[in-house]
């Protein structure tokens, strides 16, 4: 019981350090490198999602975005596994499926390829797009399932009204393209910080 504790706090640890690593890298890159993306065709109002985050990495400094996919993937993953430990239930559809995301967010770190190219995708650039579709729909789905684990779950009930509201605002931000990607964005790792913070204070019983 103790190990399995500490288990799960050190994931909650992961939960918060993986989205605050990830906010700073594209915050700090996105402002460096911004000459840069509107050189390669980013439309920061219109269609940022045409080449934002992703298009980072092809920057002078992409090797830090390329960092912060891998390493905030890796973090998020583990933080599901936390998550699974600090909830009551038996349900693993949601855990395994956050994990699912996060193994996908850390797989963004092969390059995406240039929105001007000219020839056949590269398999960098198709692992880049296929691992994307993958962490958002992995992503979606991991919260409507966590939101019914957590309903399940007296210390857990709020929580749950929240993870279904960011699963449907994020659905719609999606849906509405533009700049509601910025809110998807904002939501999502919002949600894993404040959901990381309380599996920290929510010692599993």
């Amino acid at each position: 019981m103790r190990r399995n504790l500490i288990t799960s706090r050190w994931a909650a640890l992961c939960g918060i350090i993986g989205p605050a690593i990830f906010a700073i890298d594209l915050t700090a890159l996105t402002i460096a490198q911004y000459g840069f993306m509107i050189n390669i065709g980013w439309h920061p109002l219109t269609d940022p999602a045409n080449a934002w985050p992703s298009g980072l990495a092809l920057g002078p400094y992409g090797a830090l975005q390329d960092a912060s996919f891998a390493v905030s993937g890796s973090l998020l993953a583990v933080f599901a596994i936390g998550l699974h430990r600090g909830l009551r239930g038996r349900s693993k559809a949601g855990p395994a499926l956050l994990f699912v995301s996060g193994a996908a967010m850390s797989l963004l770190a092969f390059e995406t390829d240039p929105i001007d190219r000219t020839g056949p995708r590269s398999p960098h650039g198709l692992i880049h797009d296929a691992s994307f579709v993958l962490f958002v729909a992995a992503l979606l789905l991991a919260l409507l399932y966590l939101s019914l684990r957590m309903r399940g779950d007296s210390r857990w009930r709020t929580h749950s009204h929240y993870t279904l509201g960011t699963a449907l605002g994020a659905s719609a931000c999606l849906l509405l393209g533009g700049p509601a990607y910025y809110l998807f964005i904002a939501g999502t790792l919002l949600w894993f910080e404040l959901t990381a913070v309380k599996l920290a204070s929510s010692p599993r019983t």
